[in-house]
């Protein structure tokens, strides 16, 4: 009987490490593909990132962002809180403006969550496209 036990209760731990993994693996998909999306200004694709409580925002700080010209961009940390499945993101764009020749440098720090509902779960952004002042 305690083999039974302790094999059930193994079995459903490693199901949850592997549903964490699976959460974690989701997240660094998504984050990648946001990021890709903002630096080649492919900024609708971006938006489907977005949680639905930002949309309008978001588009609209998009709208602005379109005047800026992404070079390059790094991930710098990523801070990820497993039971809460939330994750914070540090990225730094370089870019430059369309009426200026010089390479500046904006730190984004991206909120994320795991939202939605059954099968329909997926990472949602909750802050907006940084500002490239």
């Amino acid at each position: 009987m305690r083999v039974i036990i302790v094999t059930s209760l193994a079995a459903i731990a490693l199901s949850a490490c592997s549903s964490d993994r699976t959460i974690r693996a989701e997240f660094n998909q998504s984050l990648e593909q946001y990021n890709e999306s903002i630096r080649w200004q492919d900024l609708d694709k971006a938006g489907l990132f977005s949680s639905p409580s930002i949309s309008e925002k978001f588009k609209a700080r998009a709208e602005i962002a379109k005047k800026a010209r992404i070079t390059d961009y790094r991930i710098l940390d990523v801070k990820y809180d497993e039971k809460a499945q939330k994750a914070v993101a540090t990225v730094i764009f370089d870019y430059y403006m369309l009426t200026s020749a010089t390479v500046k440098k904006v730190t984004d720090t991206q909120k994320w969550v795991y939202a939605g509902e059954g099968a329909a779960k997926s990472w949602k952004l909750l802050s907006l496209p940084p500002e490239f002042p």
